[in-house]
């Protein structure tokens, strides 16, 4: 075994052998993988092996594309069989809720060229004559979809790896990790150790105890899978061409064919966790005992919908392993707060995936950005919070769920409340409903109503809409509360802190005490890498705020770009300080009640920051919202929420003072046409091509720059717009096709209604030509195209005159 190594991947399944396969293949020779049995020994040997385009989210979906793309081609180029067969798939709707969720997935498959098409129960009938289709009202077709064989793609790629000159290390065990003076890393095993530059978490089952070695806990817990091959099939024998693999999310179960017969897979009501504090490491391709009565139900479920298996026995029952992670989704990329640590496990479907990711992420190891956005998967969207007590609580949701209606205002409530702001009672007492923002319970909206205290989710608008509407009414025409103590606080300080932000931000970072700058951090090619405000609160001290949802995400960023000679220092304060945000025409009355300074337009412009008391306790407030009023952003120690609240609420009882949610914030922040943190800025957009290219000073040097330079020598290829849609019950949610009479020429990146305005909104790139107001499209919403016409952005207040008053 080598001593020496560019990169050291850990675990031999698919995943792992996928991204030293593809390291070795796009020119690092140095690769070294390390399993502690046999290849495939952990999950993979008792996968499935279906693969599916299917996905909720449009970044997983193309991950899925390139799978596919990746499994029909290996074979010609490593000689090992991979048993690839294109059946194609069928995914049914027996109600109108998952035919809406099917809407969404059509509207978004079209947006990436996928051939997706609606298919008739007769039509599926037809397709596959075993399938009883009673109860079924639609469902979308998928022609290319197939299935392949887990051992056969996983050697074909470990034959690609070495055939570039990776080395693969089979029972050989990682015993530690450490790092060495000078910030490599040092892998240690029964066989030796390796000195490499980079580490890859890829051990599947044993990921979360590699993750210890290095001092991380991660939220991803094995539990039990069951998959059931029966007997001979006379009618599956004799056919000539593969049955299409079915899958019935309204039964949670899916149907392919296998050889001479059918395969059933089931995701049962309540998982069966497997050794959850830790899989034994002599664990090894080794099935579990059945436990029939346990997914009894879901086997009559397969019955029912394939009756000839009632008629057939059991060949087989697989029950294996495999990973769940709180919502499902894998974790992959850069470990916080680590550097040049990646992981890649948590994998539930590491099959349909395994080719794609391994691509992705090494790309993602040898460029330093990912070729796609992959925000849904990246292991940094999850906090502390999210450790493995909170796990063992929220799979026990999750696993059942794997097959629910996808929406995207479903508030589960496993292992909640988890993270609350010290007002959360008295939100409660106003009747809020609370959404889960990164750990954080934060109020979406608020209702007197007993029986809306839970949303009804879905695609269409709910029962929230109205609720909505009036908290928008109420910040348009008076003034209203919100609870943003989330966002995420960063203190830069020292005397290096002002060059270095400058070198951080597109933006010149604020020279005079209390001015505040919109400052985007760009990656290198000058794409979107975070939303920042920076202020100056004195001399070589600043105090930035992101996005909560991106904390661990931004906050990574900014560590491992920190100078290393002591000039900057870096300091979280996210959970010392809440912040409160009152807005509307007549917030700054209640703030002048409130306080004990002067707050009048001349003594407190906006885009400025002061020290003010409120009440008896000292806040830097801000003057800036993101909801397009007059308003102010309240940030004050934490313990001390409740007494700044009491005294605002106090002053703002003669101004109607009342609470707003999230809901209304971003209903009208996409009315002044207020970009989103991964929906308009994200991998694959530049400031250049969006209403915030002001933002970019190019009189000084920043990371990004040469790739705006680039882009603005060739001209923007998009350009962000405003579409106001002819909508009547279903508003765009973002990856929506927009068309120019029968051509995609854009996607929606957000949407929603607009309750000031009274407009169905979308926001969106489409080339510089369409971006003209007055350019008529059509936006696809649920499957049905909606007339939209471009318009002027900001659509609500386009001067800021109320903001600015």
């Amino acid at each position: 075994m080598k001593t020496h190594a560019s990169v050291v991947v850990i675990g031999g399944g698919a995943i792992g052998v996928s991204v030293a396969y593809h390291l070795a293949k796009y020119g690092w020779k140095d690769v070294v993988l390390i399993e502690k049995h046999e290849l495939t020994s952990g999950s993979t040997w008792m996968a499935a092996g279906n693969c599916s385009f299917f996905h909720g989210n449009y970044y997983c979906t193309q991950v899925n594309m390139k799978s596919i793309e990746i499994y029909q081609q290996l074979e010609a180029e490593t000689g090992q069989s991979v048993g690839w067969h294109t059946t194609g798939s069928i995914r049914t709707a027996d109600n109108p809720g998952r035919m809406e969720e099917l809407g969404y997935i059509y509207s978004m498959n079209r947006c990436l060229g996928l051939d997706v098409s609606w298919i008739t129960p007769e039509k599926m009938k037809a397709m596959h004559p075993l399938m009883n289709v009673d109860g079924i009202i639609g469902g979308l077709y998928w022609p290319d979809d197939g299935d392949v064989d887990p051992n056969g793609i996983t050697m074909a790629m470990s034959i690609g790896a070495k055939k570039n000159g990776a080395e693969i290390n089979t029972h050989t065990q990682v015993t530690g990790i450490d790092r060495t003076p000078a910030g490599d890393w040092l892998v240690h095993t029964d066989k030796g150790d390796v000195t490499c530059e980079f580490v890859v978490n890829a051990a599947g089952l044993w990921a979360p105890q590699v993750a210890q070695m290095v001092g991380l806990e991660i939220p991803s817990i094995a539990g039990e899978h069951t998959h059931i091959l029966f007997e001979a099939i006379d009618v599956v024998e004799k056919r000539d061409t593969y049955l299409p693999l079915v899958r019935d999310p309204d039964r949670s179960i899916y149907i392919r064919q296998e050889m001479d017969s059918l395969i059933l897979g089931l995701y049962e009501s309540k998982v069966k966790q497997w050794n959850p504090k830790g899989v034994p490491w002599d664990y090894a391709q080794t099935e579990l005992q059945p436990d029939i009565d346990h997914i009894a139900d879901f086997i009559e479920n397969g019955i029912y919908r394939f009756p000839i298996m009632g008629e057939t026995g059991f060949k087989h029952v697989t029950d294996g392993p495999i990973t769940y992670t709180p919502n499902g989704d894998p974790l992959v990329g850069p470990a916080y707060p680590l550097k040049n640590f990646f992981h890649a496990c948590g994998y539930s479907f590491g099959i349909t995936q395994a080719g794609g990711i391994g691509h992705y992420l090494a790309g993602w190891i040898m460029n330093g950005e990912p070729e796609i956005d992959l925000w849904p998967v990246d292991s940094r969207r999850y906090g502390s919070y999210a450790n493995w007590a909170y796990n063992h609580e929220k799979i026990e949701d999750t696993y059942p769920r794997l097959y629910s209606i996808i929406c995207p205002n479903d508030w589960r409530d496993a292992a909640r409340p988890n993270r609350t702001a010290p007002i959360y009672e008295y939100q409660k007492q106003a009747g809020a409903v609370f959404g889960d923002y990164y750990g954080w319970e934060c109020p979406n909206y608020f209702t007197d109503n007993a029986a809306d205290r839970r949303e009804n989710p879905g695609w269409k608008r709910n029962n929230t809409h109205g609720y909505v509407g009036a908290e928008c009414r109420q910040v348009m025409e008076k003034v209203g509360i919100l609870d943003l103590s989330r966002f995420a606080k960063t203190r830069i300080t020292g005397p290096g802190a002002e060059a270095w932000l400058n070198r951080m931000t597109c933006q010149k970072v604020p020279t005079r005490d209390g001015r505040i700058a919109l400052s985007p951090m760009l990656d290198k090619n000058g794409n979107f890498k975070s939303d920042m405000t920076v202020t100056r609160i004195s001399g070589d001290a600043y105090f930035c705020v992101t996005a909560s949802v991106g904390k661990r995400h931004d906050q990574h960023w900014l560590m491992e770009n920190l100078p290393t000679d002591g000039s900057v220092c870096m300091e979280d304060v996210t959970y010392r300080l809440g912040c409160l945000v009152i807005a509307g025409p007549r917030s700054r009355e209640v703030l002048a009640k409130a306080a004990y300074n002067d707050v009048s337009n001349p003594a407190f412009p906006f885009g400025t920051s002061r020290e003010i008391y409120v009440g008896r306790i000292k806040c830097r407030v801000n003057r800036m919202n993101y909801v397009g009023e007059l308003g102010y952003e309240i940030f004050h120690p934490i313990e001390s929420q409740t007494a700044v609240f009491q005294t605002l609420m106090a002053a703002g009882q003669e101004f109607d003072l009342k609470m707003f949610g999230m809901y209304a914030m971003d209903s009208m922040r996409l009315e002044k046409g207020y970009l989103a943190w991964k929906s308009e800025m994200n991998v694959h957009h530049t400031p250049l091509e969006t209403n915030v290219a002001w933002t970019v000073k190019m009189d000084k040097d920043f990371i990004g720059k040469a790739g705006l330079e680039k882009q603005k020598a060739a001209g923007a290829p998009r350009q962000l717009i405003c579409l106001v849609c002819q909508a009547e019950d279903a508003d765009p949610w973002g990856y929506n096709p927009i068309f120019n009479g029968d051509q995609i020429v854009g996607m929606t990146s957000s949407g929603g209604y607009g309750h000031r305005t009274g407009k169905s909104i979308a926001l969106g790139y489409v080339p510089p030509e369409l971006a003209a107001p007055g350019t008529r499209l059509e936006v696809e919403v649920l499957g049905k195209r909606l007339a939209a016409e471009v318009v002027a952005m900001p659509l609500y207040d386009p001067k800021n005159e109320r903001m600015k008053a």
